[in-house]
């Protein structure tokens, strides 16, 4: 519909036709048939692993949980899916299914390293959410100090006081803490002074301008310098060439992630370099 309005030239409004509803009906769905199958055939969804490198010395020991699932013989991403399944109220339980998959892929890989898990702001909300994750930690034998839950800064704002709980919680069983697309919003620092937090990921944005903008530079530089002083560990996020790598090198940050380093894939080990 978007399509055929600016076909129809500028200032013209699309009024969608019945065939357009039926249409995106269809659409919809489709999508929630297709969903409500992947929760009955859990082996679909298809747990994917970035390695996040060490900047000193290369090395891989992190990996940041991601989502796929199986259809028609290939692995659609997240995006194509995760609105959708808010909108029907099953994110949470495709989370706790990807969760387990990750958790025997640990078992069965002997992996001893740490693996960060993207919350969905709607775990915040459910009660059950951290007991439900505990026990699956205890069934695959994982240590909860090599979890960490990473919740984006944008989020941190929509509740404080409902964060402050959860991460309390969080850490009372363990798991680690960690603030994603940190610097995005106005009240950076004072998150990680209200929270006790494990990581930051900091806001990509500034990573990849770092190398060639003096201000985003000097940003990412106070980030680091503050993390350090604090005892947070730094980790710059969308590394897409040498330059960007070289800049955080520089710059002092203690881990990375991104395409330069290496894409997600299904693969989870430790130990080797990226």
């Amino acid at each position: 519909m978007m399509y055929k309005a600016k076909t129809e030239g500028k200032n013209r409004i699309g009024v969608p036709t019945r065939e357009d509803i039926v249409e995106v009906q269809k659409a919809t769905e489709e999508k929630t048939l297709f969903l409500l199958n992947v929760l009955e055939n859990q082996e679909r969804v298809i747990p994917f692993f970035q390695p996040i490198m060490n900047v000193t010395d290369g090395t891989v020991t992190m990996h940041e949980l991601l989502m796929g699932i199986e259809h028609e013989g290939s692995i659609l991403p997240a995006g194509q899916f995760i609105d959708m399944a808010e909108n029907m109220g099953i994110i949470s339980q495709l989370d706790y299914i990807n969760i387990e998959n990750a958790f025997r892929a640990m078992r069965d890989t002997s992996y001893q390293g740490l693996l960060f898990i993207n919350l969905s702001p709607k775990s915040l909300i459910l009660s059950e959410f951290i007991r439900r994750v505990r026990g699956l930690a205890g069934e695959y034998g994982i240590d909860p100090e090599r979890i960490v839950f990473e919740i984006t800064e944008r989020e941190t704002v929509k509740n404080p006081a409902l964060l402050d709980k959860f991460v309390k919680e969080l850490k009372m069983e363990g798991f680690k803490f960690a603030i994603d697309d940190f610097g995005a919003g106005f009240s950076t620092f004072h998150y990680i002074k209200m929270f006790p937090v494990d990581y930051i990921k900091i806001e990509g944005e500034f990573i990849r301008n770092a190398p060639k903008n003096a201000t985003d530079r000097a940003f990412v530089r106070c980030i680091i310098s503050l993390a350090r002083d604090l005892r947070i560990k730094t980790i710059a996020e969308m590394i897409e060439d040498e330059e960007i790598l070289e800049s955080v090198q520089e710059l002092g940050a203690d881990f990375c992630q991104g395409y330069r380093i290496k894409v997600p894939s299904r693969e989870l080990s430790t130990g080797g370099t990226a």
